[in-house]
């Protein structure tokens, strides 16, 4: 049994922080129990081990921390750098059961998507207790060790960059494609590191544009690997580029990368709030859902680089026209499919799910698919139950609209037939990886991304520094 106590800035639900009694009881066998100020907060299962942390990123998602539908105080952070058996490691974000090494019958972790468990709690986010603090408490197989190629500084961008490759995997880029980046800064520089490190990994030919506001960014800009940068204020016309990512976290920000792009914007960045007409945006990110222009061959709609899915559980919404049902099940009587399409409610089918229902031949219980006719229909399949982190459709599955234009972005949809697509976390093994094969990435973040470094006793201030565009790029703390 060990015991671990220490102080930390916790933050609180306006925004401040507070030095807060943590403590924490237990080991990695029998589980831990957590308290705050010599009260009993929470107790975790087997699976977690203590690492003493190191360093720790500020990222947009911290800095907009409060709007997010996750319980506060919290010690927040978790873009961490620890040390374990004397070695610098990195921390994968979600408690999952697979994370924490135990059995499971979760479905979830047994089909590839552990990050989206609903058994999972997440580092520095979601109840557990996150990076800006002496020591964490890190799910067993979370851990992953630092290549010596890595210094252990470069390596607190590593979730960051992560989350940056699964954006690129997630969308599909093809030879020859023109590629804009829309607001690099701290997430957008690692966009761009991300796309150079995938066309040189993959062997393709495409172009790389960093769209930017601040003409000092320009240079890094380069260096993080944009073939060439381009100053939004002055104006870039409509469907300028082939795949746009949005990594501006503003509504006027996710507006303008549908106006530039021709075929597909990504959406990486968060911000909790209703954008462009849609409620849940951030939650669609947060499940790594897509939301494409209605037609009937995207039916066979798979994850990239996932092979083919079996897409056999299809929501259709309420207002979703009758010829529609028949034009895609006249396409499953062409080819042989065997799927269900389920015109039911979405709130009263959530509870139903939660409660145990299966759809049968789907591997997780989810419909694989979901047909809306408006942005309101998609809030409702993105999160049917208010206040209730849940969806009726799996995550990775995609929203095919079949409405008319009420805003930019069915203008978008229906007008250029434009692809949404989002992703979250990343996988740190295929990280650590490509940083090792290429380490001149690497050597970049420290080197120039790195603008600013603070003690943990000054998170007030690293938290203003890094919310000032003008002033930084990426701020780490100083945990220990």
């Amino acid at each position: 049994m060990e015991t671990i106590s220490f102080k930390a800035p916790e933050y609180q639900s306006d925004g401040s922080f507070q030095e807060i009694e943590y403590r924490f009881e237990g080991d990695e066998k029998s589980g831990w129990t957590i308290f705050r100020n010599g009260q009993k907060q929470m107790e975790l299962g087997e699976g977690y081990t203590a690492v003493k942390s190191l360093y720790c990123g500020v990222c947009s998602t911290d800095l907009a921390r409060r709007f997010l539908p996750y319980p506060l105080p919290q010690i927040i952070g978790h873009e961490v750098v620890g040390i374990k058996d004397n070695k610098p490691v990195v921390i994968e974000i979600n408690a999952s059961p697979l994370a924490r090494h135990i059995e499971t019958k979760d479905p979830f972790s047994l089909h590839g998507l552990h990050t989206h468990s609903p058994e999972r709690i997440t580092l520095g986010i979601d109840r557990l207790p996150g990076g800006f603090a002496p020591w964490i408490l890190a799910p067993v197989d979370a851990i992953v060790e630092v290549p010596k190629q890595v210094s252990a500084l470069a390596a607190s961008l590593t979730e960051p960059f992560a989350a940056s490759l699964q954006g690129v995997d997630a969308t599909p880029i093809k030879n020859g494609d023109s590629v804009a980046v829309l607001g690099p800064r701290r997430l957008g520089m690692l966009i761009i590191a991300a796309l150079a490190g995938y066309r040189k990994e993959r062997k393709l030919n495409f172009k790389i544009t960093a769209l930017i506001r601040h003409e000092n960014l320009r240079a890094l800009c380069l260096k993080m690997g944009a073939d060439e940068v381009v100053d939004t204020r002055n104006p870039i016309p409509d469907s300028t580029y082939d795949v746009v990512f949005d990594t501006t976290g503003k509504q006027e920000g996710f507006a303008e990368a549908l106006r530039m792009a021709r075929r597909s914007v990504s959406l990486k960045s968060t911000n909790g709030q209703e954008t462009l007409g849609l409620k849940h945006l951030t939650d669609l990110v947060v499940d790594e859902m897509a939301i494409l222009p209605y037609n009937v061959n995207q039916l066979e709609y798979t994850w990239p680089d996932e092979g083919p899915r079996s897409n056999v559980n299809i929501y259709v919404a309420p207002g979703v026209p009758e010829t529609i049902v028949s034009e895609m099940k006249e396409k499953d009587a062409a080819t042989g499919k065997k799927r269900t399409y389920h015109r039911v409610d979405a709130k009263e089918t959530a509870v139903k799910i939660r409660a145990g229902m299966q759809l049968e031949g789907s591997i997780v219980p989810r419909f694989d698919l979901a047909i809306a006719s408006s942005l309101a229909e998609m809030d409702q399949i993105i999160r049917p139950l208010e206040g209730i982190e849940f969806s009726i459709l799996r995550p990775r599955g995609a929203i095919l609209f079949t409405g008319s234009s009420t805003s930019a972005l069915t203008d978008a949809l229906n007008q250029k037939s434009m692809e949404i697509r989002t992703s979250r976390c990343g996988d740190f093994h295929r990280t650590m990886k490509l940083l090792s094969e290429q380490p001149e990435i690497a050597a970049t973040f420290e080197q120039d991304m790195i603008t600013h470094k603070y003690k943990l006793d000054s998170i007030r201030t690293a938290f203003e520094t890094a919310a000032d565009s003008n002033k930084s790029v990426k701020v780490i703390v100083e945990a220990s």
